[in-house]
């Protein structure tokens, strides 16, 4: 057997497996690192910028290899110097240039929908690098709590624990925070049957409870800003421009806004693990973005609502969208009635028709339900149940975040207990 035969057997055989396994990200932190480390990855990533911004403007970007790219032209001023790509690997400077490559095909994809696309701009900060392939770019020592990276060196990292042990290593991503340096590292762990509710759930987003489930629940979820990112606000409107001090209160500040974006980021994961027990999640493609405009501006922004429906629309659940402009609010979800007259002010619709007297937001997730198909049709009172599995996996799954809020209605659908 050829090499060439030898490398499409491996292929055809890692394929076959894939089909069994899912992807899954662990983060690691680098710690104890040294003066001498540091300063080596500060290097790597000012090489990782050379390359990213010397790479986007050159015409025959497809033709390079960056596995054989050892020199750079930077801008210094006016003038440009050679610079000399000693610190990152082949591997790593051939998958930087890729990315490159991915991204303008990209670009391209969105050029030909219509999109109104630009060219790729020179970056001024790099806060990622790729390290492609395991056992050659990196590799884990589990024992010593150890990762090697390709020219960089040896780190303790902290997190290994999360790995299991029948998971399979892939690529990983080295990452700058203000709070220090981490790697993403890429694994992949033979699938497991989810267990599931078995019953399906619309969603209505809103401003003061920020989801409304079609069984009743309501949840609500804001991380505003702390008193020390005020604090760390106003010393840094006090320290005079290019001084050393100045340069040590934006470190801080930066520390700060990564911390409460990192509770954000909880609240939100826990949002979307227990939306993944149910069997489809339907949702309105709400204009979100708009939301930062209005009066509670400040509530949408501190909750981070757009980037949960960001995740929903891209995450691998079975998720249903429906237009935005479907009327759901003002149909009646019992008979069907249309509402003439409901102003956003009123929080309750009252049916004429058939005495139905709901909440506005459950209203809307009921109809959201019948509009996907007539066969969803709920039970109980003509509406889904809360089921006591549902209040079991709530309560174990968004208890543990304080900033997240969840309530229930009534069977009136109009008060909460």
């Amino acid at each position: 057997m050829t090499r060439a035969e030898k490398i499409k057997e491996t292929f055809r055989e890692t394929k076959e497996r894939r089909k069994t396994q899912i992807a899954k990200t662990y983060c690691l932190k680098l710690q104890n690192i040294s003066k001498a480390k540091e300063e080596k990855l500060l290097r790597a990533f000012l090489e990782a910028k050379w390359l990213y911004n010397w790479a986007i403007k050159q015409e025959n970007i497809f033709e390079i290899d960056g596995s054989k790219v050892r020199k750079v032209q930077v801008k210094v001023g006016e003038s440009f110097e050679e610079r000399e790509l000693a610190v990152l690997g082949s591997q790593v400077r051939q998958e930087i240039v890729d990315r490159i490559k991915d991204n303008i095909k990209a670009l391209a994809r969105l050029k030909e929908k219509g999109k109104k696309v630009g060219r790729l701009k020179p970056k001024k900060r790099v806060s990622s690098i790729p390290f492609k392939q395991y056992g050659v770019s990196h590799r884990i020592d589990f024992e010593r709590n150890r990762i090697h990276l390709q020219k960089l060196g040896s780190f303790r990292v902290l997190g290994l624990h999360q790995i299991p042990e029948n998971a399979e290593l892939s690529k990983a991503v080295l990452i700058r925070k203000p709070s220090g340096y981490y790697i993403h590292i890429t694994c992949f762990v033979p699938k497991e049957e989810r267990p599931t509710l078995e019953k399906p759930v619309a969603i209505d987003f809103g401003i003061k409870d920020k989801l409304t489930l079609s069984n009743g629940m309501k949840i609500d979820f804001e991380v505003p800003e702390s008193k020390r990112l005020k604090r760390l606000q106003r010393e840094l409107a006090r320290k005079r421009k290019g001084s050393r001090n100045r340069e040590k209160a934006k470190q801080k500040l930066a520390r700060e806004y990564e911390r409460i974006e990192n509770r954000r980021k909880d609240a939100i994961n826990k949002i979307i693990a227990f939306l993944k027990l149910y069997s489809m999640v339907v949702f309105q493609q709400d204009n979100i973005s708009s939301w930062h405009k209005g009066w509670f501006s400040r509530a949408v922004q501190y909750s981070g609502i757009g980037k949960l429906r960001e995740r929903l629309s891209s995450s691998p659940l079975p998720v249903l969208e429906i237009d935005r402009f479907e009327p759901t609010s003002r149909i009646c979800s019992k008979c069907g009635a249309y509402f003439e007259e409901l102003k956003l002010s009123d929080r309750t619709v009252f049916c004429p028709e058939c005495g139905n007297k709901m909440d506005r937001d459950l209203n809307a997730c009921l109809v959201m339900l019948r509009k996907v198909s007539p066969a969803l049709r709920v039970v109980g009172l003509d509406r889904p149940e809360l089921t006591p599995a549902e209040r079991e996996a709530s309560a174990r799954m968004l208890g543990s975040n304080p900033y997240i809020r969840v309530s229930y209605l009534c069977e009136a659908g109009s008060s909460y207990f």
